[in-house]
């Protein structure tokens, strides 16, 4: 009989730990309480699954949306998560400043027996700026040759909406490895406005970290930071504001600036 895993039972429970203190978890309980039938976007959803905190309540709740994903073999395996769910379409396209076409940039997939050597997040890093991508070469020493160029097709964030005939978002998602600060300064915060937006910061600068969030403040969202991400409330007398006041990081903000070098 096999002995129990006992190292891996405590680090399990420590993890377990870990995640009752954050934040993020607990407001989007709280979110997905208050919008059983929410509409999302999702912009750089990777495959949906990994490292995807939506993926519950887009699976066990009436939730609808839009998934954006520009990296193709990514796209590929997103397809095969969500496809067969009507409530969920899914773009192959990068987000930017204007619609066209834009070079992105992306590790390229991993030779067999590689993923074990590469960080869990290796296919997640795709940009349209290569500066981005390769700012990863402490974690990935030859990053500078994995790197692949392709012309995506490119929207901006009205021109998604209107394509899916969209009049209401109620939570919008950015992680676009560095693009997110662009693509939150392209929105018309005067009219339609998510009642919940949560975007990337780790990988702003100090100075697009602050005017982020300066941004949203001015336009009447309440924020939080926690770990790498700014999450963003429009407040109102309800219960999901309440609980987004009473929560506290449970890790504090970082950025890549924040890593020795």
């Amino acid at each position: 009989m096999r002995a129990p895993d006992l190292t891996g039972a405590w680090r399990g429970l420590q993890h377990r730990r870990f995640q009752r203190r954050l934040a993020a978890p607990r407001l989007l309980r709280a979110f997905a309480d208050a919008y059983p039938a929410a509409f999302f976007v999702e912009i750089g959803a990777n495959d949906g699954e990994q490292h995807d905190h939506l993926r519950p309540f887009v699976l066990h709740r009436a939730w609808r949306g839009i998934m954006v994903e520009p990296v193709p073999h990514v796209f590929e395996r997103l397809r095969r998560n969500y496809g067969t769910l009507d409530r969920v379409s899914l773009e192959n396209v990068a987000i930017a400043e204007r619609d066209g076409r834009l070079p992105f940039f992306y590790p390229a997939p991993p030779a067999t027996g590689e993923l074990a050597r590469l960080p869990d997040w290796y296919d997640g890093i795709g940009s349209l700026s290569r500066e981005a991508v390769v700012a990863h070469a402490r974690h990935i020493p030859d990053i500078e040759a994995r790197v692949v160029r392709v012309e995506v097709e490119c929207l901006t964030y009205a021109t998604l909406c209107r394509r899916h005939g969209v009049a209401r978002v109620d939570l919008l998602v950015i992680d676009t490895e560095g693009h997110d600060w662009e693509i939150l300064r392209s929105l018309d915060l005067s009219g339609e406005r998510p009642r919940l937006i949560a975007y990337e910061h780790f990988h702003l600068s100090a100075e697009d970290r602050a005017a982020a969030r300066a941004h949203l403040e001015r336009a009447g969202y309440e924020t939080l930071e926690e770990g790498f991400d700014t999450f963003c409330l429009e407040p109102g007398d309800d219960a999901l504001t309440r609980a987004f006041r009473r929560l506290r990081p449970g890790v504090p903000g970082v950025s890549a600036e924040d890593e020795p070098a």
